[in-house]
């Protein structure tokens, strides 16, 4: 074992762990009944199966070999959580009830910075409890590349969610930032709040609170980035379209460009809560859905105009109250695509070939989305789905081939290996959750089989200790307390007989 030295005094945290090899894409879509879409090769996409039948919105994540996991619900199964299926479209063992994820933009895959085998899965409660935030950890390579969960639901906070949880890559193209913002579930105050948190070697950490913007009043939104993650839409149902500046880097929320705000009073206009912007980032589309029997539109915003709010024209309505449009999504094809749902059934759709329709059977497409009103080409429901269907939703995937920000401060990345041993493949995290005041400890791959937990401050004087045990997989998962302890900068270490290793944790 080598000799550790300075432990008071440097950032002990040696990320010893595999390098990243996968490249993870924006190719996979998981939605609707049974809907799969694979962008590989943009210009003639695969269009296949899926395993579940979810009505709102999924999640999917996907590498350069393929499809990995996604998420969403199989079914009306009670109690209505979340379900995890792997590249097989296999539940993952008997994974279920995974809180949260249920609405159109509550659930999110974000890769581990640098484990190329980890994929966390977050999800957030919005209309139902336990509200709140929760993260779950996949192995997907596990279990011969089906996947084990290597820690479920884990809570990160308890507010009501917003329905509008995203994340973008931070500017060192390695790390990913997570923006959650909540909603008083008695609608009686109002918040313009944003949580965000990071996602690093060190695991993850946050929230980084934020106040700015407009408040909303409502649970449904929809949160979508630029293309270069500089920039980010939020839309909600009461009348909500507005623009924020955003910086990669520290995660701050530069400057807010307000296009149009809630009125005091209904009637609303309605916004479903779904946006796409253009490949150029030139215009913004925004969703007016149906409420009843009124006609739905999709409305165009041209973001280089003098006057963004002005510039605002009509692409297409939609009369028929049997046409339920609700989502769109910017493809790897740089066209938009709509999802419908089919009012002449109910969830789920009958499985009869009568219940295949021109609505539920096809997305529509926005074939040219850079170019201004009618040219940029809408052509209602001319994507066929095959064997799949579509209903409200589309999978709430961020930019996964985003890279880092070029020229920034962040561009380069510094990780505390050390040269002169061989890189070993074992994980580590310690981060402080200050709603809960504990420190939180996660390992894995470890060699040895007990171990030692101990936090010392920044004199070298031992302030806690406690004995782990090593689960099969060499998994270490548990917490400090830090109650009755000073606020500051703590060192945690874990020892087992073969390895050793630290991280520096800030009250």
């Amino acid at each position: 074992m080598r000799k550790i030295n300075n432990i008071n005094l440097i950032l002990l945290l040696w990320l010893l762990m595999e390098n990243v090899t996968a490249q993870y894409t924006n190719n996979y879509w998981c939605f609707g009944d049974s809907a799969y879409v694979d962008w590989s090769n943009p210009g003639s996409p695969f269009v296949g199966s899926a395993a579940f039948n979810y009505r709102n919105g999924s999640a999917s994540i996907g590498d350069s070999n393929g499809l990995l996991l996604y998420a969403g619900l199989k079914n009306n199964i009670a109690p209505l959580d979340c379900y995890l299926w792997n590249k097989f479209h296999k539940r993952i063992g008997d994974v279920n009830r995974i809180k949260g994820g249920l609405w159109y933009h509550a659930s999110l895959f974000i890769p581990h910075p640098l484990n190329d085998s980890l994929i966390y899965l977050f999800t957030a409660g919005v209309t139902n409890e336990p509200y709140g935030l929760y993260v779950t950890t996949i192995n997907y390579k596990a279990n011969n590349d089906s996947g084990i969960v290597v820690q479920k639901n884990f809570q990160l906070n308890n507010f009501p969610a917003y329905d509008a949880l995203m994340g973008v890559r931070h500017g060192n193209g390695r790390d990913w930032w997570v923006v959650f913002q909540r909603y008083n579930a008695n609608f009686t105050t109002f918040y313009n709040d944003y949580y965000l948190f990071l996602i690093s070697p060190l695991g993850i950490s946050g929230p980084f609170i934020q106040n700015i913007g407009s408040f909303h009043s409502t649970n449904g939104g929809h949160v979508i980035f630029s293309s270069d993650g500089s920039m980010y839409a939020n839309v909600n149902p009461r009348g909500l379209i507005e623009l924020y500046n955003f910086d990669r880097c520290t995660g701050l929320i530069t400057s807010t460009i307000p296009i149009e705000q809630e009125p005091a009073s209904g009637p609303y206009p309605h916004w479903y809560g779904s946006c796409a912007f253009s490949p150029d980032d030139s215009k913004l589309y925004v969703l007016e859905g149906m409420v009843n029997n009124d006609t739905a539109h999709i409305w165009q915003f041209d973001l280089n105009a003098s006057n963004i709010a002005a510039s605002k024209q009509v692409i297409v309505s939609f009369p028929d109250p049997l046409e339920g449009v609700y989502q769109m999504k910017l493809a790897p094809d740089n066209k938009i695509y709509i999802s419908a749902f089919d009012r002449n059934f109910s969830w789920p759709y009958p499985d009869t070939s009568i219940a295949f329709t021109t609505i539920n059977n096809n997305l529509s497409v926005i074939n040219y989305p850079d170019s201004l009103g009618a040219a940029c080409d809408f052509q209602p429901f001319s994507f066929n789905l095959g064997p799949g269907r579509s209903y409200f939703g589309l999978p709430n995937n961020p930019d996964y081939e985003l890279g880092a920000w070029v020229g920034s401060p962040c561009d380069t990345l510094s990780v505390g290996v050390d040269d002169n041993e061989p890189q070993q493949q074992v994980f580590f995290q310690a981060w402080y959750n200050s709603e809960w005041n504990m420190i939180h400890v996660n390992a894995s791959k470890l060699k040895g089989r007990t171990g030692s937990l101990r936090l010392f401050d920044m004199e070298g004087r031992l302030v806690f200790e406690k004995k782990v045990e090593v689960i099969a997989g060499g998994y270490v998962t548990t917490e400090i307390s830090m109650q009755g302890i000073a606020k500051g900068m703590y060192i945690v270490n874990l020892l087992t007989e073969k390895e050793y290793l630290s991280g520096k944790v800030m009250k």
